[in-house]
């Protein structure tokens, strides 16, 4: 009875503390599309992203009923780093639902044009921002008025503060009026009413993990692992693990005189339901991260220690050095990654596996059609039927005055012949190793794909080549030809391809590079080059988020340059958000279910190649 009772009058008083008008907000995900657009018209960087910002403490003077309601010191402010654009999960600030979307468009105009504040002066450099927004966009003007006007009510009145904080007021709603007449600096913005207006004066900086962190061990089964379903960002710092062995003893250990049975379990670091770890991390402002020899209840990112030379696949060709794109810089920095060529180390000549047979089977007769096929030569000099078009048009420029050349106007059927190579590269990170379904994981589904790729090319009588890379930091990546242009399609090849393990990461640019060069020695008309992936680009050291992007978007402009087509099918569900930005909007796929990648990507190359 007590816990529903403060059950209730929590609700209550929450309730009575908010300002917020529930009914009138907008969620960040029902409009991030639309926003996108809009960051992007207003002269954002394309390769950003729009994701939730996460909640940070604030320190200024709440009101009686807040203090009681023991809530609202923390804020969602937006804010903008290298890699995304952090707007708050919902607004629900004015008691119309247009002013709430129109707020959300406003800050999606002011982080466009947030090129970089210095971070001197916060009361300044966001009347910078303003002044250079409005400017740009004048009919945003009567927009911001409307906000403005509405956000001067919920701020604390003049005559309520007193002191120092009673001038910074003043300056903050002078500067909210008119952008650009205040100049002073103010010191500690968080311990003012925040400005929803402006981005946020001291956004969270995620703070990096050691270098040198081993992998954890466990003998335990692998604990469930869940993703966070939201995407606003969340602040962390590492600290020490707690293994319980320091503390003060208040009693002597002599005066223990009952024996009990010894269990592992670590009280002062958790005690908790793991169920609740979602719950948990929502209520806290900062991550706390460490390392235990428990089996962690998340998933984590650590370092893979390569294996002995005895252990390791075989390595064909090494020392290939490959460039690679520092966006930051705007250069290219050369010889920066290096590269080796390798083979599966148990690659035993095999046959294609028996349940791929009858697919197979299906896909070879298809491709065999297309290997036959005809075509209309028009305008030829000679041929076994009149090209009507032909003789319409030189007809009509006849009686123009025109002379007409009387050479072209037959056309002949003739076999199709296609005059193309295609290089298939796939991804064999780490990642590839998870669970699709009951039946396999995603290396299984991989080779699948590329078994039939190589059925169906084989039977067209394409010329075709098979790659797969992994990485392991820009001085270890691997890249493993597996068919070469001039190697037959045979049980060795097949061998190879069955071989193949998931391992490391995903350092994308530099693969993408190698492959380039390998196609642009072929002398055909059209060349090809089929990513198959995942994920995004990724890798232990800075190859990260922003980074990976860039540097994998301009090898692809890169081999478009140079003459080449580039096409990306992925599984990766999140890959619509920065896949369009690398790749096109229409030079990639999106395969939901990915145990039916082996039958699209065949037929997805018959489309691209018709």
């Amino acid at each position: 009875m007590e816990e529903w009772a403060g059950q209730v009058w929590h609700k209550w008083i929450t309730r009575a503390a908010s300002k917020e008008y529930r009914e009138q907000a907008v969620l960040l995900e029902n409009i991030k599309s639309k926003l996108a657009i809009q960051f992007r018209a207003f002269g954002g960087k394309p390769s950003l992203q729009l994701l939730g910002v996460s909640r940070t403490e604030w320190h200024n003077r709440r009101s009686w009923l807040k203090r009681v309601a023991s809530s609202f010191n923390q804020v969602e402010m937006a804010w903008c780093d290298d890699s995304s654009v952090r707007l708050p999960e919902h607004l629900a600030w004015y008691p119309q639902r247009k002013l709430n979307e129109q707020h959300y468009l406003w800050l999606t105009c002011l982080a466009a044009h947030n090129n970089s504040l210095s971070q001197n002066n916060w009361i300044v450099d966001n009347q910078t921002l303003v002044q250079k927004t409005l400017n740009g966009f004048p009919g945003l003007r009567s927009i911001y008025e409307s906000l403005v006007s509405f956000h001067l009510t919920t701020r604390p009145r003049l005559t309520s503060l007193k002191g120092k904080v009673a001038l910074q007021e003043q300056w903050i709603q002078k500067a909210l009026l008119n952008p650009g007449s205040v100049n002073q600096k103010i010191d500690s913005p968080q311990a003012l009413a925040p400005v929803l207006l402006w981005l946020h004066p001291n956004p969270p900086v995620q703070q990096g993990l050691p270098q040198n962190l081993d992998e954890p061990q466990s003998n335990s089964k692998h604990a469930n692992s869940k993703e966070l379903s939201e995407k606003r960002r969340r602040k962390g710092e590492w600290v020490k693990d707690k293994d319980g062995k320091e503390g003060l003893l208040a009693f002597r250990l002599e005066s223990v005189f009952s024996w009990s049975e010894f269990i592992p379990v670590d009280r002062t670091a958790d005690d908790d339901d793991e169920d609740h770890a979602e719950a948990v991390a929502d209520d806290l402002d900062v991550l706390s991260i460490s390392r235990s020899q428990d089996t962690p209840a998340s998933k984590l990112k650590f370092d893979l220690d390569l294996p002995a030379l005895d252990q390791d696949d075989i390595i064909l060709k090494s020392g290939i050095l490959l460039p690679e794109w520092d966006y930051r810089r705007g250069t290219l920095k050369k010889d920066f990654c290096s590269l080796q060529e390798m083979l599966p180390k148990s690659h035993e000549m095999t046959e294609l596996p028996h349940n791929l047979r009858a697919k197979a089977k299906k896909l070879r007769a298809h491709f065999e059609m297309l290997a036959t096929g005809k075509q209309w030569l028009r305008a030829q000099p000679e041929g076994s039927e009149i090209d009507l078009d032909r003789f319409v048009i030189q007809t009509a420029d006849s009686y123009r005055g025109f002379s007409a050349n009387r050479e072209d106007l037959y056309r002949e059927l003739r076999i199709k012949l296609r005059n193309l190579s295609c290089l298939l590269l796939a991804d064999l990170s780490l990642s590839t190793d998870a669970w699709v379904s009951n039946k396999g994981k995603v290396i299984d589904v991989i080779r699948e794909s590329l078994f039939l790729f190589g059925e169906s090319l084989e039977a067209v009588g394409d010329r075709f080549a098979i790659a797969g890379f992994s990485s392991k930091k820009r001085s270890h990546i691997r890249y493993y030809p597996l068919k070469n242009f001039n190697e037959p399609w045979n049980p060795v090849v097949k061998g190879k391809i069955r071989g193949i393990e998931p391992g490391y990461y995903t350092r994308m640019g530099a693969a993408i590079r190698h492959a380039s060069q390998t196609l642009l020695d072929e002398k055909t008309e059209t060349r090809l080059l089929l990513l198959l992936t995942d994920g995004k680009p990724n890798d232990l050291d800075h190859y990260e988020g922003r980074y990976g992007v860039e540097d994998t978007r301009q090898a692809i402009k890169e081999a478009r340059e140079k003459g080449l087509r580039v096409f990306c099918v992925t599984i990766d569900e999140k890959g619509e958000q920065y896949l369009p930005y690398i790749f096109g909007q229409r030079n990639f796929i999106l395969v939901r279910n990915a145990e039916e990648l082996p039958t699209k990507l065949t037929r997805l190359y018959t489309a691209i190649t018709a």
